[in-house]
């Protein structure tokens, strides 16, 4: 078994999980406790993109797609 590689799986927030992210950022909680709690490390990529998810959730039904990439 020395040999094989494993394969880690990539978390994959909801939009009403990112929006979270980016109102934690807003409130100043530090950028290491909002990675802990959401198991990814791309919270500044996700608060970079926050007017984007903002204009998608207010111009999608958000309950036929919880997923933006």
């Amino acid at each position: 078994m020395s040999g094989m590689s494993t394969t880690i799986k990539r978390k994959v927030l909801s939009l009403e999980q990112k929006l979270e992210v980016c109102r934690l950022v807003e409130n100043s909680e530090s950028l290491r406790k909002i990675t802990e709690s959401f198991g990814v490390s791309t919270v500044s990529d996700i608060y970079r993109s926050r007017r984007q998810l903002t204009d998608f959730v207010s111009h999608m039904d958000t309950s036929r797609r919880s997923y933006l990439r």
